[in-house]
């Protein structure tokens, strides 16, 4: 199997655990922070486990990639305090359709790091894309005071972080192991938030709760994550834009299924819209690999 299509299977992985988060938003009886400060902590031991397990080393070079690496791991648990938090004030598809603005982000900003030129095709699926994620979101964006505004507000800034954040990993930091990656960004998101963490609420959560912050960490965090990193290197961080536009609809599938958070007609057609540019940019991938 050619890395292209290795590449291509490994995101789609990734992107079906990453659709479960919206999920644990809404069953885990945290705020933000303390939800991620815990899954970090938990994804950090699990990737130590597979370290030791595998006889890894995820020592990395000098204190200038230790501090690169780092600051992309407060970038990431900025982007996760932002992201549930959008779930939490609003609903998990408005939560997880304001993120997904960021392969409009991505689209743009990609250009900053491998000097190329933005492709008026890019241009086009990005705003396919937006229109999508606009008419998923429906009436309510007309709503500025409402939930759903500020579950839209804190989502794009979640999408602008997590732009970032993949674009920095892939661009400045494209030797480093991919779940070495992930392993040294928790790191940095388990110590920036110890402070912050909700300790009375902590300690009285039930075992289910806990039961649910294990996998939170262990699999959509530190394996889907690992999993992502992987993909980026393997993988123009435009088309993990895009191709990532399916976790919405799952995620918004799986609250619909799970927690009763029926989706409306514009969440159909949105998501319609959504899929298709998704597959769109993985036939389009592969296809350019192939010439």
């Amino acid at each position: 199997m050619s890395d292209s299509k290795h590449g291509l299977s490994i995101l789609y992985v990734a992107v079906f655990l990453l659709s479960l988060n919206g999920l644990f938003s809404k069953l885990i009886p945290l705020d933000a922070v303390s939800v991620t400060q815990l899954r970090s902590v938990i994804a950090a031991i699990v990737l130590f486990v597979f370290a030791y397990t595998r006889k890894r080393a995820y020592r990395l070079n000098g204190i200038r990639e230790y501090a690169g690496v780092y600051l992309v791991g407060v970038i990431l648990g900025l982007h996760w305090i932002s992201f549930y938090y959008s779930m939490q004030v609003s609903t998990v598809a408005i939560g997880m359709l304001a993120l997904f603005t960021y392969p409009v982000i991505m689209v743009f900003l990609e250009p900053m790091f491998n000097k190329k030129r933005v492709q008026v095709s890019d241009i086009i699926a990005a705003l396919v894309v937006f229109a999508g994620v606009m008419i998923m979101v429906g009436d309510d964006i007309n709503q500025f005071d409402s939930a759903a505004v500020q579950g839209v507000f804190w989502g794009v800034i979640s999408a602008f972080l997590f732009s970032l954040r993949n674009l920095l990993q892939k661009y400045k930091h494209s030797t480093v192991s991919s779940d070495g990656l992930i392993l040294h960004q928790v790191i940095a998101i388990s110590i920036m938030l110890l402070m912050f963490v909700d300790v009375d609420a902590t300690a009285s959560l039930e075992i289910n709760d806990w039961l649910l912050l294990i996998l939170l960490g262990g699999i959509s965090t530190a394996t889907a994550h690992s999993l992502l990193s992987y993909s980026l290197k393997h993988l123009p961080a435009k088309s993990i834009a895009m191709i990532s536009c399916l976790q919405p609809l799952s995620a918004a599938a799986f609250a619909w299924l799970i927690i009763g958070e029926i989706p409306t007609k514009g969440v159909v057609i949105g998501g319609l819209i959504i899929v298709s540019v998704a597959f769109y940019e993985s036939v389009y991938h592969v296809g350019q690999r192939k010439k």
